[in-house]
């Protein structure tokens, strides 16, 4: 197995641990943002640069989208 495809996927699975273990949705982005990293690594290191390059771009969308989903539940937590 390649050492990149190892690494990148062991990047997820210990992302994907502290994901799971974390309570503060706010602490969580960081732990989502390594599986997301880890996986369009993957996909590069198969040799699929083509969707890797799709995959970053729908990433910076997704991260954008969780943030102002995160302000979102903190608004309504707040005013509940």
């Amino acid at each position: 197995m390649n050492w990149l495809l190892l690494t990148s996927l062991t990047a997820c699975v210990l992302g994907s641990i502290a994901t799971v273990l974390r309570r503060d949705p706010l602490q969580k982005l960081p732990s989502i943002a390594l599986v997301k990293s880890g996986m369009i690594c993957a996909v590069a290191a198969e040799g699929y640069l083509d969707v890797a390059a799709a995959g970053v771009a729908l990433e910076a969308v997704g991260t954008i989208m969780f943030c102002v989903y995160l302000i979102r539940i903190e608004e309504v937590r707040r005013s509940a």
